[in-house]
């Protein structure tokens, strides 16, 4: 008779499953085949509706990224162009760094505001942001009163950043946790555009005159993760833009009887937000992403459980204090790497130039490896096994600087770009897996955490560097590889903590149904 229940029990509980995932209901021959057939990314483009729309959605997020990266690395290659067209020195010019960093930094807040507020459609908003970029970066050329730039560059690190905080958002409202491919592929492409931007602007930039000694751009990308970008520090990547300058003291006569050519450059930028843009219309017109989030809930809707509070915002805090470390890790590394090589190791500029391509190559190695890698790897066992792999890095890096074996400094620091390239996308994932959503608000959140740790580091590595000895390059980033371990092994317990929580509500649920 026991037996018979528990047979009854069974069979009930089969039923119900069937119900919820609709197989009665569908149970069409094409629906069959989509059973079959559900792994194939090919059958479920052709057929399946619902993820087309969300895969074509996903080509604009990534394309928004490649335009992203390629605007931000314009800035550092064009930087004494914009000094001369405001016919200023380095030291007020520095001043449009940090207006892009607060701007960037405001941008995140508010559009991760709207984001989740939902007050404008989110394909409408993107399409307003990525125009809005474009038009910023149109004018930049022109602006030659200095005040007037100042404020632009308020406004155009806005547009970034609150592009970077929706494009991560918006990528990971779609798809949930099955977007890691996509993830990795948006910073990806973001990295790509820093790369390529460069090249492109290099043809139109202004020959330094012998009144400027030396000029060293150290351009760099994340993530972000903040950033990316190799042109502009990023990361959530990672997208604050930074730079090391060596040494440049231009006067007013500089580039006399010159004439900049850099508004060919940020023409073609203007024109590439703009074609990236019309995509964002075209859904908002359709209604794409009201659809899209209709579908979602219900999916999403079946699973839901309430997690305990505290153990999500103890998770959360320790998430961003993690970014902010790795910011600090990778900021400080490219932006310091050639004052290093050169002060303690005795090498030219243009090793150290050689030696942070190779660094910033070995990072965009990294990232593509990464859309591949993500398929078959969980988000925690990469961040152990990249952390591991940083960790050892910045180890040899230290021990073979000591005694300046060059061969080695060149295959730790390649190791250490590529150590770094994937973790903040990573993070993303394992966020959205483990703790909480990932919407506009929390992306935000990474960016701000992201900026904390790129102003707070690079000025306390500088000046003991500058006290002490350049070695304290080595030593204190060393240590804060060995914090980002501690970190991750803290975001481990807290994850499993939230795990066994979720599975004892689940039992007690399943006690309910059941009658015991």
């Amino acid at each position: 008779m026991n037996n018979s229940g528990v047979d009854e029990h069974g069979q009930v509980d089969k039923l119900v499953q069937v119900l919820k995932t609709g197989d009665v209901l569908n149970g069409t021959e094409e629906n069959s085949h989509a059973r079959r057939d559900g792994g194939n990314f090919w059958f479920k483009l052709k057929k399946d509706q619902h993820f087309r729309s969300k895969y074509i959605l996903t080509l604009a997020y990534i394309a928004s990224f490649l335009t992203l990266g390629w605007a931000e690395g314009q800035f550092g290659p064009t930087f004494p162009d914009l000094l001369h067209i405001t016919n200023t020195t380095l030291e007020k010019g520095s001043l449009f760094f940090t207006m892009n960093t607060v701007g960037y930094l405001l941008g995140s807040l508010l559009m991760g505001f709207l984001f989740d507020r939902r007050l404008l459609d989110r394909n409408l908003l993107m399409f307003l942001i990525i125009a809005g970029y474009g038009v910023i970066i149109a004018v930049i050329p022109w602006c030659e009163m200095y005040e007037v730039m100042v404020t632009v560059f308020i406004v155009k690190g806005s547009f970034a950043g609150g592009l970077d905080t929706c494009g991560n958002a918006g990528l990971v409202t779609t798809w949930g946790n099955d977007g890691n491919t996509y993830l990795s592929a948006l910073h990806f492409a973001f990295a790509v555009g820093g790369i390529l931007s460069p090249l492109v602007t290099a043809p139109y930039v202004m020959s330094l005159s012998n009144n400027i000694s030396a000029l060293n751009f150290t351009n760099t990308a994340n993530s972000s993760d903040i950033g990316n970008s190799n042109g502009s520090t990023y990361h959530i990547t990672n997208h604050i833009t930074t730079y090391h300058i060596t040494k440049l003291i231009p006067t007013e006569k500089s580039f006399e009887d010159r004439s900049s050519l850099i508004y060919i450059p940020y023409t073609v930028t203007a024109g590439l937000c703009v074609m990236t843009s019309i995509p964002f219309i075209i859904f908002c017109g359709i209604s794409l992403q009201k659809r899209l989030d209709r579908k979602t809930s219900k999916e999403d809707g079946k699973n839901k459980t309430k997690l305990d509070r505290r153990l999500r915002i103890t998770g959360l805090i320790n998430i961003l204090i993690y970014i902010a470390v790795y910011v600090a890790v990778d900021k400080s590394y490219s932006s310091f790497l050639t004052t290093f090589i050169t002060s303690q190791l005795n090498w030219t500029n243009a090793n150290g130039s050689y030696l942070t391509s190779g660094y910033w190559a070995s990072f965009a190695v990294g990232r593509f490896i990464g859309i591949f890698l993500v398929q078959c790897v969980s988000p925690a066992k990469m961040l152990f096994t990249f952390n591991f792999m940083l960790l050892i890095s910045l180890l040899g890096f230290l021990l073979t600087s000591l005694y300046d074996v060059i061969y080695f400094v060149w295959l730790f620091t390649l190791l250490i770009g590529f150590s770094l390239s994937v973790t903040f996308p990573v993070v993303v994932m394992w966020t959205e897996q483990n703790f909480l959503r990932v919407n506009g608000k929390v992306a935000s959140m990474f960016l701000v955490a992201a900026s904390i740790g790129f102003i707070v580091n690079p000025p306390f590595l500088g000046a003991l560097m500058e006290t002490y000895t350049s070695m304290w390059f080595s030593y204190l980033l060393f240590g804060e590889a060995v914090c980002l371990y501690i970190l991750y092994f803290s975001g481990v317990y807290i994850s499993r903590k939230i795990a066994s929580r979720h599975t004892i509500i689940a039992d007690q649920e399943l006690s309910v149904l059941s009658g015991t």
